[in-house]
C-alpha cells in the first residue's frame, strides 16, 4: 500500500509496483489510508511522513495501538534528513528509510521485495 499525497508520484509508484507484479492499493491522505488498513492489512506499507491531515508519526502511533497492524513491513519515504531518533519512532516491522528520488528508481521494487523477505512473505 502507498500513501503518498502527491499525485504524480504516487501514480508513478503505483505503476511501478504494479509492473513488478504487486497488487498495488494507494491512499493521499493519513485518514483514507488508515481506513484502508483497517480494511485488509497491507503486506508492505509504503508511507510520505509528510500528509495533509496526519504526519507519518501519528499514522505509525494508531497502528501499533492494534497487534494486527503494529508489526506492518513499513517503508518510509521522505525529502527530510530524519535523525535516528526519528527513525527509531517511525518503525513498525522490518523498516527502511528512503529519499522520495528512490520512487523513481528500480530501487523501491528491491526495497518491496527485501521487506517481505524479511517476514516470509
Amino acid at each position: 500500500m502507498i500513501v503518498e499525497d502527491d499525485h504524480m508520484l504516487n501514480r508513478v509508484m503505483t505503476l511501478q509496483l504494479q509492473t513488478a507484479g504487486h497488487f498495488v492499493r494507494s491512499a493521499k491522505t493519513g485518514a483514507n489510508a488508515l481506513r484502508l488498513i483497517e480494511e485488509r492489512i497491507p503486506s508492505v506499507l509504503i508511507l510520505d511522513v509528510g500528509l495533509p491531515d496526519l504526519t507519518g508519526r501519528e499514522i505509525i502511533d494508531r497502528l501499533r495501538q492494534n497487534p494486527l497492524t503494529a508489526s506492518i513491513p513499513l517503508i518510509v519515504h521522505t525529502t527530510l534528513d530524519l535523525s535516528e531518533e526519528e527513525k527509531e519512532q517511525l518503525c513498525l516491522g522490518p523498516s527502511r528509510f528512503v529519499t522520495k528520488a528512490t520512487a523513481f528508481s528500480e530501487r523501491l521494487g528491491e526495497l518491496v521485495a527485501e521487506v517481505l523477505d524479511e517476514t516470509g512473505q
